[in-house]
């Protein structure tokens, strides 16, 4: 009890303290808001800033948890305060040492100061790693406070940032940590298991039916569908040296490409059975992307040896291999929302996003900006909407949207261990898919709001 700690008491049973303990309060929304009413003299607000949203982070990758931070007017949730001694909430600070902060409950605990965070001035707060001589970690501990914000009690595992005491930074969730609040909010994501060694890619050839593409460890194709309920896995078989993809232009219809052992482009097609694999050539650096703006018609590009963009297609027979420009850093991604159109995307070498299209001729490459870890993916549900989805450097999955301008990107949470895949099967339904960190395919869906 004389080690640096968190000033909220434990809670003892019969057994002492249970690994973690929901203490039984939950907020009713999951877009929560916070603000600052002080800061800390010893970090500049952006650096505060930056260390209160790394903490948050912390919990939304694991839960359906947004935070946003907002003006004081505004009334945040969660209220942030570095204050000294008796600061008005009856538990007042210590000084340098033992007692480094303390945050309350959600409601109806606390009153007006459910949620909130307070830290004591009187340490010497840092965000830098290695942390100095005498310093104390703040996104370690704000993870730890926001954690009593959203409802859970100390933990008995040492391994948990809800352990009580402070032993330096610990920037990240134990599995015990992960338990607990999810035993509150839940995932935000529902798994489908499997065990896959790529990305997947998700088509829809019929309101409410989902066909899922993967490799497995044995390198083939693997298959899950949704039709009312899901299926088991299938091996289509194939030797797939890249994430799959997979359009359908038809009622039962289906095209799948993938990167070969040769490095060529393989395909497989469901039309009643499946096909034997055939090679359409090329020499591919990423995986492929498909899109189908007509009947018969498949559209697919991959990026070269060269790092460009580079577009095959069918109508009737076969194109040859197109070039069309760019410096890609990942896979690229396409998608039609009318004939004769085509959008396509991809990291750039600078990991934003960028973008480019077809209107009858292709445009110039764009950037719509933001910090991908991973190739991003597209999906449409009405003409001239397009939803794009990527990994962000946080492995969680991020958003941007064109409806008639774009927006700004937000974050929906998870734990990515792959690139994303999305598809609408009717307007504003969205399903997307990743491969989380269990090697699992999971899966999250907006219809209206994001579930589950």
């Amino acid at each position: 009890m004389s080690r640096p700690r968190c000033g909220f008491p434990d809670i003892p049973t019969h057994q002492g303290v249970s690994d973690f303990t929901a203490q039984g309060n939950r907020w009713d929304k999951t877009n929560l808001t916070y603000g600052f009413q002080e800061f800390t003299s010893e970090l500049t607000q952006q650096e505060v800033r930056d260390a209160i949203a790394a903490a948050l982070n912390l919990w939304s990758q694991v839960t359906p948890l947004r935070f946003m931070e907002v003006p004081l007017a505004s009334n945040p949730d969660f209220v942030i305060r570095f204050v000294d001694g008796d600061h008005g909430d009856g538990s007042p600070f210590d000084g340098v040492g033992r007692v480094l902060a303390h945050a309350f409950y959600p409601p109806p605990n606390g009153g007006a100061i459910a949620g909130d965070a307070h830290f004591d001035e009187g340490e010497t707060w840092t965000v830098n790693i290695p942390v100095p001589a005498g310093g104390i970690d703040l996104i370690t501990v704000a993870a730890h406070e926001f954690g009593h914000s959203l409802g859970l009690a100390h933990s008995s595992d040492s391994g948990a940032l809800m352990f009580p005491t402070y032993a330096g930074p610990h920037r990240f969730l134990g599995q015990d940590d992960i338990d607990g609040i999810r035993s509150i909010y839940g995932s935000g994501w529902e798994s489908l298991g499997g065990v896959l060694s790529s990305g997947p890619d998700v088509c829809s050839w019929a309101p409410g039916r989902l066909d899922v593409f993967a490799r497995g460890t044995d390198n083939a194709l693997w298959h899950i569908w949704f039709d009312g309920s899901w299926s088991g896995w299938e091996s289509l078989g194939g030797f797939l040296t890249s994430d799959p993809t997979a359009v359908s232009w038809s009622n039962g219809r289906i095209d799948v490409f993938a990167r070969g052992g040769d490095d060529a482009l393989w395909h497989i097609w469901f039309d009643g059975s499946w096909s034997d694999w055939e090679s359409l050539g090329g020499v591919l650096s990423s995986g492929p992307d498909v899109c189908s703006w007509a009947p018969g018609r498949l559209d697919v590009f991959a990026r070269g040896t060269d790092n460009a963009l580079w577009h095959i297609w069918f109508d009737g027979s076969w194109s040859g291999w197109e070039s069309l420009g760019g410096l890609l850093t990942s896979d690229p991604t396409a998608v039609s929302w009318s004939n004769g159109r085509i959008d396509v995307f991809a990291r750039g070498g600078d990991n934003a996003l960028w973008h480019i299209w077809f209107d009858g001729s292709w445009s110039g490459w764009e950037s719509l900006g933001g910090v991908l870890s991973s190739g991003p993916d597209v999906s449409s549900w009405a003409p001239g909407r397009l939803d794009v989805f990527a990994r962000g450097t946080d492995n969680a999955l991020w958003h941007i949207w064109f409806d008639g301008s774009w927006s700004g990107w937000e974050s929906l949470g998870g734990l990515l261990t792959s690139d994303p895949t999305a598809v609408s099967w009717s307007n504003g339904r969205i399903d997307v898919f990743a491969r989380g960190g269990d090697n699992a395919l999971w899966h999250k869906w907006f219809d209206g709001d994001w579930r589950p």
